[in-house]
């Protein structure tokens, strides 16, 4: 192929079901879909840490008591959200757009691994309006 081509790294879409996606924001909110959190086991409350060398987030579950837990809020129907903004100011971790995780990982112990090097942006570009003349 060409090397003027770029591939698409965001891959096909799969069933709601099957698919575990996750995503972070400008805003530093994580929003997780339905498959995700109840793979997760529907925590109330999750952990975040981070390892700067892997540059990847651990998302585990925890209960709402303690101090280092963030609350998993309802986003929608389906989906939830994390405010994780004093986290990634902590960590000077710099989101411009919204990002999703390519390849996010649950381990056997019930950690999400959230790779930061392994993402694609899927902000909207919005477009501008274009006002109808108006005739006299």
């Amino acid at each position: 192929m060409d090397s003027s081509y770029e591939t698409f790294l965001g891959g096909s879409t799969k069933p709601a079901q099957d698919r575990i996606s996750v995503t972070v924001n400008s805003q530093n909110v994580i929003s997780l879909n339905a498959n995700c959190y109840r793979l997760l086991g529907r925590p109330e409350a999750v952990k975040l840490a981070f390892s700067r060398d892997l540059q990847t987030i651990a998302v585990t579950p925890c209960s709402p008591r303690l101090g280092e837990a963030f609350p998993v809020q309802t986003k929608n129907n389906s989906g939830r959200r994390i405010n994780a903004a004093p986290f990634c100011r902590h960590f000077r971790i710099h989101i411009d757009s919204t990002l999703r995780f390519l390849e996010p990982y649950l381990d056997p112990e019930g950690t999400l691994h959230l790779d930061l090097r392994k993402v694609v942006s899927v902000a909207q570009v919005r477009r501008k309006r274009v006002k109808a003349e108006t005739r006299p």
